[in-house]
């Protein structure tokens, strides 16, 4: 598989996360050192996705093929969002970051693991349209992250800066009646790693994790047109922010028709 190039671009103007911090070439180049390993490595090892991240220089140091990452200060056009990636008109994919809704630059509510986060769930479902059915009436968004979003991990840089990393969902997750490991942590048996129950169910926590669910028309059919079709709902808390956004890529995908993904068998 080719590997997806993704820019980040700093834009904040020097406004800092909650303890103080501000970004920097330098921790971007940690940021982008940390999630290019866990891409490449343990992820793409379970998914097959690459990419490669490189730090830009400004606004307008975007190559042909790369996918823009930027970090802003808020995001005006999504008040209290703290970050988010979507597609443009021309369904290039595209992701934002507001540091000041991030507690650190590395650490576990950092800007680093939004950074993991976005970046696994668009190699996941670049459209952020796709559904796994579980064949009880359900269709669960494939979100790579949700599910076990509070849990992080840490990836040692070369100069031996320790930078957090999403959790995230293992394959089996996504098919009904799997047997488990079901997300990365608790199978490599790391600290904090709190399991989901079963396939396509949410890991406990008080607060964080959580998905977004449709109800399905059919197990073997695509959804009708109509939001009595549709019908999406999140189901648990929202680490930052219970309602998202209308511009939030949570908000959007529940705006959009679902596909269910099943194999007509």
């Amino acid at each position: 598989m080719n590997a997806v190039k993704w820019v980040l671009i700093d834009q904040t103007n020097g406004a800092a996360t909650g303890d103080g911090a501000k970004l920097s070439p330098s921790v971007l180049a940690h940021i982008a050192e940390a999630v290019s390993d866990q891409v490449n490595h343990e992820f793409a090892a379970e998914w097959g996705a690459r990419a490669t991240l490189r730090v830009g220089t400004n606004a307008k140091d975007i190559r042909p093929g790369e996918w823009a990452y930027v970090f802003l200060p808020k995001l005006p056009e999504a008040p209290g969002a703290s970050a988010y990636h979507d597609i443009n008109k021309k369904g290039v994919p595209f992701a934002l970051c507001a540091v000041t809704t991030c507690d650190s630059l590395y650490g576990p509510s950092g800007v680093s693991v939004d950074v993991s986060h976005e970046i696994l769930e668009t190699a996941g479902d670049e459209g952020a349209n796709l559904f796994a059915n579980d064949n009880k009436g359900l269709l669960h968004a494939m979100e790579m992250c949700d599910a076990v979003e509070i849990q992080t991990y840490g990836k040692t840089c070369q100069d031996g800066t320790v930078v957090q990393v999403s959790n995230w969902l293992l394959q089996s997750w996504f098919i009904p009646g799997a047997p488990g490991h079901y997300a990365y942590m608790s199978r490599e048996g790391l600290p904090g790693a709190v399991s989901p129950p079963g396939p396509l169910m949410t890991a406990p926590g008080h607060g964080g994790n959580y998905q977004i669910v449709s109800k399905a028309a059919s197990t073997k059919q695509v959804f009708a047109a109509g939001p009595e079709a549709h019908e999406c709902q999140i189901q648990g808390t929202r680490r930052k922010g219970a309602t998202p956004n209308w511009s939030s890529r949570t908000a959007r995908r529940m705006a959009h028709k679902a596909v269910n993904m099943s194999p007509d068998l």
